[in-house]
């Protein structure tokens, strides 16, 4: 199955992007899903389609979807939403605001990778495009599984093994209820499923993430940030999608000064993303709604080529040796060196970009070694190891 994730800064025309993206890969002959993530919900706007939190058919070879939180907890977190309303009740919580406060912020993307696991599994279709939430939002949810991974590798099981030792001691007096082994279950369960989505993300043979920009300076800075971001997390950009370019013959009038200025930011494009394919999209004259619009849309940015193609890119993590030492190579394009903070302890490398962190388990070769220095060459973050000596053979004699 074929992902293709676009984000962006908050109005720069994803969700018409993406809607565009699904009808021509549908019309490709494709079994082609469109997701929406973002709580607005603006896709069966664009569609002008009604849709819902299950796949509805649109047109041969098109289903729509969008994520909807509560039918998502019933199906997914129901021994997990069961605990949390006990637990609020105990503490005079009234049920319909514990109801509320279960539905934590960010659920509707969270929500999203678990239908990605569900709809990779039973392989009923060949090409899902997610329309994502704004930047800062859809960076939660991709780096959603690595944390959850790490949540769940320390404190799971110690925190299953205290709550049955307190249930069978001080349980029955207690006031607060305590989590029950359905509960615990439950949890590991969602860690199997995040598990899943996060090698599903970070296959680039499956999953890749399209930018969309508009040549505007403060657009350009926040697609920047979720670049580097992105590259953090292990996941593949491909593609910059640049929307809303004003037409050359707008060189008079009253958008004259506009164009003058889209031209001098397009450039600015072009030097900070040079590695990147970049496909301009013109600024129509009306709002793109309906099929037609999306089609021509569809047909202006990727021509005739397969919108569910992949584009040239760069490997966001590599593992290299140079020079006889283990090397780590990320493509962290535009961070501000002062940002980035890195630590190892043991086979685990931690490293943090700006307000977002990632871990990585080091192969035994690195694991072996330490840092010896950490740098920027252009785009790429490199962190060179101290090669390891190797262990004496059996019967050999150290030197």
């Amino acid at each position: 199955m074929r992902i293709i994730i676009y984000t962006g800064k908050g109005g720069v025309g994803k969700t018409s992007v993406s809607a565009a993206t699904a009808l021509a890969a549908a019309a490709r002959g494709q079994r082609t899903l469109v997701i929406s993530t973002d709580n607005a919900h603006s896709l069966a706007d664009s569609l002008a389609v009604p849709l819902g939190a299950d796949p509805v058919p649109i047109r041969p070879n098109l289903w729509g979807l969008e994520i909807d939180v509560l039918t998502e907890i019933e199906r997914n977190w129901q021994a997990v939403r069961e605990y949390l309303l006990r637990l609020l009740a105990s503490q005079g919580v009234a049920e319909i605001t514990a109801e509320e406060v279960v539905i934590l912020p960010g659920m509707e993307l969270i929500a999203a990778l678990l239908r990605l696991d569900e709809f990779a599994r039973e392989g009923r279709y060949d090409t899902v495009v997610l329309d994502t939430a704004p930047t800062a939002d859809t960076l939660r949810m991709l780096s959603f599984p690595s944390a959850v991974e790490w949540y769940f590798e320390h404190f799971l099981g110690m925190q299953r093994r205290l709550a049955r030792v307190i249930r069978s001691t001080v349980g029955p007096v207690m006031q607060t209820p305590m989590p029950s082994d359905n509960f615990f279950t439950a949890l590991q369960e969602l860690h199997d499923r995040f598990a899943r989505v996060r090698l599903l993300l970070t296959d680039p043979s499956r999953t890749t993430v399209r930018l969309v920009v508009n040549p505007e300076r403060m657009v350009i800075a926040e697609t920047q940030r979720a670049y580097t971001y992105l590259c953090l997390f292990g996941l593949t950009v491909e593609l910059l999608v640049v929307n809303r370019v004003f037409p050359a013959q707008a060189t008079g009038g009253y958008f004259a000064a506009t164009r003058e200025e889209q031209t001098t930011n397009l450039a600015t494009l072009t030097t900070l993303f040079g590695g990147l394919t970049q496909l301009p999209v013109p600024r129509y004259p009306t709002e793109v709604l309906g099929f037609e619009a999306l089609e021509r849309l569809g047909a202006d940015i990727f021509g005739t080529a397969d919108p569910a193609r992949f584009w040239p890119a760069e490997a966001p993590v590599r593992f290299v040796t140079h020079e006889g030492a283990p090397v780590i190579e990320l493509a962290l394009k535009h961070p501000d060196p002062k940002d980035v903070e890195l630590t190892q302890r043991g086979d685990v490398l931690y490293l943090r970009v700006g307000g977002y962190r990632r871990q990585l388990t080091l192969p035994v070769l690195y694991a072996r070694g330490r840092i010896e220095r950490a740098y920027f060459d252009g785009g790429t973050f490199r962190i060179r190891f101290r090669a390891a000596p190797r262990p004496p053979g059996r019967g050999g004699r150290r030197s």
